[in-house]
């Protein structure tokens, strides 16, 4: 067979699979380490693809060590090619919420020239340990364990089926009560958020808002590959610390993006100072300063200070 038909008759099966719920077919050993893949695809999503291209190479070219996924290494073989030409389409066609945009061979991740081994794998620049140790034994379990690489595509796909349908059972629940509750634009959203903020004690809500938003940004923007967003902290200003309400670091571990969120607070020149002062041993890509107060009334103290309305 060739690839394309490999991951097809893969997806059928796994199609079976679930549907009759035949888990337990499996082995313990890959049931660990690929549900822990999947367990965190969200953010990881081209190490799944990858993984997914890699078994495919090793079931159409058994004598190919999939762990040389590079032409530039001896006996290697170019993994991006293929995951560009079959596996992100198959992806896109079947798995759209997990596909990459052209391939994941395009993430620090995945790459760098570094092997996929057990001893050199160690360099993968992939934050979670546990989830870098899972990746990296499937790879030696396919390569030094013998291990049949059919058998974890088919549990890989239907892992992938499993959370495709429920994600589909989620859209359609959301589906329906908007279909009760009318067309839902943005206009309805801004005036159910309005509404929202004029409830007691909301002066947090605002902050939980966009945080919300850089929660589903930051796993599927170009912007924020590789980028972690940093955990809300306590809202009080004894307690509060660092560059703003919401924060995003970058591989450096120095702030990428920082957001400060204000409610029924007017912008003045006192707050942008302090933020100033605040950042000015820092080297910051975007600094936003944001404010449900009424734009009008403080737009030319932005303007004097040169920083941008738009």
């Amino acid at each position: 067979m060739n690839e394309k038909e490999i991951l097809e008759q893969a997806y059928m099966e796994a199609r079976k699979i679930v549907s009759e719920n035949r888990w337990e077919e499996f082995d313990a050993v890959i049931r660990r380490d690929v549900d822990f893949l999947i367990e965190k695809i969200e953010g990881n999503k081209s190490i799944v693809s990858a993984l997914a291209t890699s078994l495919v190479k090793k079931i159409s070219d058994p004598g190919q060590d999939i762990r040389l996924h590079r032409t530039d290494f001896k006996n290697g073989y170019s993994a991006r090619v293929l995951d560009t030409k079959f596996t992100t389409p198959f992806f896109k066609n079947y798995f759209p919420k997990y596909a990459n945009k052209e391939s994941a061979f395009l993430t620090l991740a995945t790459r760098e020239r570094i092997r996929w081994n057990g001893n050199e794998g160690k360099k993968l620049k992939i934050r979670n340990k546990k989830l870098k140790e899972s990746f990296l034994n499937i790879f030696e379990q396919v390569e030094v364990g013998n291990a049949d690489p059919k058998e974890y595509l088919r549990y890989l796909f239907s892992k992938l089926k499993e959370l495709s349908s429920r994600d589909d059972l989620i859209f359609q629940s959301a589906r329906e009560q908007i279909t009760n509750l009318g067309i839902l634009n943005i206009n309805l959203i801004i005036e159910m958020l309005k509404k929202h903020f004029t409830e007691k004690l909301s002066s947090r809500l605002p902050v939980i808002a966009i945080y919300s938003i850089y929660e589903i940004l930051i796993p599927n923007s170009k912007r924020y590959e590789n980028k972690k967003l940093l955990p809300l902290q306590v809202h009080t200003s004894s307690d509060k610390h660092g560059f703003g309400d919401i924060e995003i670091y970058g591989d450096n571990d120095e702030p990428f993006e920082v957001v400060e969120i204000k409610h029924n607070i007017p912008i003045d020149k006192y707050l942008i100072f302090d933020i100033v002062k605040k950042t000015e041993h820092t080297k910051i890509n975007r600094y936003y300063i944001l404010t449900t107060f009424h734009i009008d009334k403080w737009i030319e103290i932005l303007r004097e200070y040169k920083i941008n309305v738009a």
